[in-house]
């Protein structure tokens, strides 16, 4: 069953990363642990039609309507996101391919630390400064990147709808997302080729949020490494 958890964030201090690093790492690269669902701030437009668990397949996203897992780490400076992530259709009562979506440097258009709370709808994040990418979105037929400007402007900067960056059934998928703040640049890669890229951002810091709708989602695994 799912549990709610408390509201909580932290500030992402690659200092404090050691614990999680190897010696033979040359990057300091956290493994974010999926077994611990309370590292995600969790807003679902249908909760109680709605399940996410942690299992052996990774972190499970079973989700009616609109579902947004926001992790509990502001992020700052230059860093890598990286994720498989793949949409499950043998299983759960969600079984549909699309929607592999993500929200990234969000933050509130007044600057505060904390992200207030929201209903897991997709225009409730329209209020927001962020980055949003979406694969494979209505019912797989579009793959779009988005700025959102804290207007509920969600400008559209450029998509891919060809097949070859659509969704495919029985695959996973590597995202991986740079933000390069000192530059002011930010990428989104999908299984080694580059999507989307943005110059010039304004916003250089902020929480990372994986998003979908309804469909069933596996998180396999997910790390975050400094550039």
């Amino acid at each position: 069953m799912l549990k709610f958890f408390k509201r909580r964030y932290f500030t992402l201090s690659w200092l404090l990363l050691i614990h999680f690093i190897s010696p033979a790492q040359e990057k300091s690269t956290w493994k974010v642990p999926l077994n611990e669902v309370n590292r995600w701030i969790i807003e679902l437009e249908y909760p109680d039609k709605s399940h996410i668990e942690a299992s052996n397949e990774g972190l499970v996203i079973d989700s009616y309507g609109g579902a947004t897992l926001w992790l509990d780490t502001l992020l700052t400076g230059d860093y890598l996101i990286q994720y498989e992530r793949e949409i499950s259709l043998d299983k759960g009562e969600n079984k549909r391919l699309s929607d592999l979506n993500q929200f990234w440097l969000a933050q509130e258009p007044h600057n505060e630390i904390k992200l207030k709370s929201r209903d897991g709808r997709l225009d409730s994040y329209n209020d927001l400064i962020l980055f949003y990418v979406g694969i494979g979105g209505n019912n797989n037929s579009t793959t779009r990147f988005r700025r959102y400007d804290g207007s509920g402007e969600r400008i559209l900067l450029a998509e891919k709808n060809e097949k070859p960056f659509l969704l495919e059934a029985g695959r996973s998928d590597t995202i991986s997302t740079f933000v390069r703040a000192s530059k002011r640049q930010t990428e989104v890669w999908m299984n080694g080729k580059r999507l989307f890229v943005e110059e010039g951002i304004q916003n250089t810091k902020g929480y990372f949020g994986l998003r979908l709708t309804a469909s069933r989602q596996v998180i396999k695994w997910l790390t975050l490494s400094k550039l």
